[in-house]
């Protein structure tokens, strides 16, 4: 969504240009970045701008500034990954496979044991908000753009069922991380409509309130996404930037 604030909009446009010039490497670990005037006229902004452009990628690891050393590019361990506006400025700059693998291994650690904790401490409530999301997934068929909003909610959902501030935290950070695994196991013919059962058997089994089941349904339909997304980036050249597949999509 575009900004209503010029200014923040401004702010937001020169963090994500340098945050790209950082994450491609063409400001490597440790390089020292130019003095503000020398960004503010780069990017034609003001310097309180830069300034303000300059905190925010600060707050995400980024950047770091000593007295008198000037700003410098932080090591990558550094870096938050899980801030999900570093995640939909950098994710396109970086090879779609490992992308991918990496994210799938932080849902494999998570979601399952997340199901579990759901199928116990949930509430019914919570259970109806992913039974609705369910159902709302259901009613979009093999459409997957009207699948992928229902799907995200149906996840997000489960993880706050678990009432565990940082789970529900996880949910809403890795947001646009979740987009992209969607967008690419969904781009197979008919693979939303064929998820459907796997979904629905983690639906069912929180809630039986069983929570080993929960956790095998899940690392079931977590087998399924990964065999999708496999399938996909097969589909394309090795190393393609995940930018070129969003366009495409933005096009079609």
């Amino acid at each position: 969504m575009p900004s209503d604030n010029p200014s923040r909009s401004s702010q937001n446009h020169v963090a994500r240009e340098i945050a790209r010039l950082i994450v491609t490497g063409t400001w490597p670990e440790g390089e020292i970045l130019p003095r503000e005037i020398e960004l503010a006229a780069q990017f034609d902004v003001s310097r309180t701008s830069i300034r303000e452009s300059l905190s925010i990628l600060k707050a995400k690891g980024l950047i770091a500034a000593k007295q008198k050393a000037g700003t410098h590019v932080r090591e990558r361990v550094n870096w938050n990954m899980l801030d999900a506006q570093l995640l939909e400025w950098t994710w396109a700059l970086r090879p779609i496979a490992e992308f991918a693998r990496q994210l799938l291994q932080v849902r494999r650690i998570v979601e399952p044991e997340a199901s579990a904790i759901c199928a116990v401490r949930g509430t019914d409530a919570d259970l109806a908000r992913i039974e609705r999301a369910y159902r709302e997934m259901e009613a979009a068929g093999s459409d997957a753009r009207a699948y992928t909003e229902p799907d995200l909610r149906f996840h997000r959902a489960i993880l706050t069922a678990t009432a565990n501030d940082f789970l529900v935290a996880f949910g809403a950070t890795v947001d646009a991380a979740l987009r992209m695994s969607f967008a690419l196991s969904t781009r197979n013919p008919g693979a939303p409509s064929k998820s459907l059962p796997y979904h629905r058997a983690v639906l069912d089994a929180i809630w039986a309130r069983d929570p080993n089941r929960a956790r095998a349904e899940m690392h079931r339909l977590m087998d399924l996404t990964e065999r999708n997304i496999t399938t996909a980036l097969a589909r394309r050249k090795d190393g393609d930037a995940l930018s070129s597949m969003l366009d495409a999509d933005n096009a079609s």
